[in-house]
């Protein structure tokens, strides 16, 4: 056979092509990607004309600070988030996550500088061993809106069952707003400080956890030293939960507060109000607030004060009055 010059330069330029096929990616990452229940699929690029099929192949599929957009109703999945992403459900019916098995609807371990969004989501128990609803690991926010998290049960060793469980290693402020969590085995909605020298705020706007069985809204420092927390719950309510309301708790050296203004804590089972933890580094303030028909209405060993306009009634204990403070001018 003659090897011509065509064929010399022809050999090079095939190999070349062949290697720059080859170190291509399968596909792009978009900063904007789609899923849906009707027409999607796993194998598509999430595009808009060709969305995916699961939360967890658009997350996959999306650069890092880029959207998750639901075009239409349906289930989901689980996903495991590792970046700043939004994940958003503008209205186009129930974009939902059912959980058993003792796994989590959505959890969240992303680095210290990235935020997370997510918005008009469902994520539903269905028993089967087990599960929770939303946890935060790490990361620098959090923001969960417009959410339902019902049903969550506990896991076979007895723990779990959370509805939105902020158990933060990280420095990080977290806001849920016009969400609702009910019928939930372990804590409606808990906020923990777990790392040392971590300091988490919360912020609860418009947020109801209801008849769980255990207590509904629980901010703690962990046992950890140096944590903080603060949360700051405004128009919301814990009602009838099988042991208390709202609960604030400092385990290790460090601080935790909450602070109620226009909220509601009702037929709890156990106090409407527990403070627990050293005085001063552990308190509850409470204003413009209803608490009725707890057990008791509160319980502390902490730091429990009212500015003096809240409306307690109707509890087990015959409605002690809280201990007032007087607002800064």
């Amino acid at each position: 056979m003659t090897v011509t010059n065509a064929t010399r330069l022809a050999v090079p330029a095939l190999a070349l092509a062949l290697l720059a096929l080859a170190a291509a990616p399968a596909q792009a990452q978009l900063a904007r990607t789609f899923v849906s229940n009707a027409v999607g699929n796993d194998a598509n690029d999430c595009n808009r004309n060709t969305p995916c099929r699961t939360f967890q192949r658009a997350h996959d599929n999306t650069l890092a600070g880029g959207e998750i957009t639901v075009l239409d109703p349906g289930g989901y999945g689980t996903v495991a988030i590792n970046k700043a992403i939004s994940i958003v459900n503008d209205g186009v019916g129930e974009a939902g996550v059912l959980v058993s098995g003792g796994f989590t609807g959505i959890t969240v371990n992303t680095g210290v500088s990235d935020a997370v969004s997510l918005r008009g989501l469902t994520v539903k128990g269905i028993g089967f061993g087990g599960g929770n609803g939303i946890v935060f690991n790490s990361g620098k926010s959090l923001i969960v809106e417009n959410c339902t998290l019902r049903t969550l049960t506990r896991i076979a060793n007895g723990t779990g069952g959370f509805g939105i469980y902020i158990s933060s290693g990280t420095s990080a402020n977290v806001t849920v707003t016009n969400t609702l969590v009910a019928q939930s085995e372990g804590i409606g909605l808990w906020f923990v400080a777990t790392g040392p020298n971590v300091s988490v705020k919360g912020i609860l706007d418009r947020v109801a956890v209801y008849d769980g069985a255990e207590s509904g809204i629980v901010v703690e420092q962990g046992a950890v030293v140096g944590g903080s927390i603060q949360v700051t719950a405004r128009d919301s309510i814990a009602a009838g939960n099988a042991v208390d309301g709202f609960v604030v708790e400092r385990i290790a050296v460090g601080a935790a507060s909450l602070v109620l203004i226009r909220s509601t804590s009702a037929n709890n089972g156990s106090a409407g109000l527990r403070v627990i933890g050293a005085s001063g580094s552990t308190s509850l303030t409470v204003g413009e607030s209803t608490i009725s028909g707890n057990g008791s209405s509160w319980a502390s060993n902490g730091t429990l004060r009212s500015y003096g306009d809240n409306n307690i009634i109707g509890n087990g204990d015959g409605d002690p009055a809280i201990p007032t403070v007087i607002a800064k001018k």
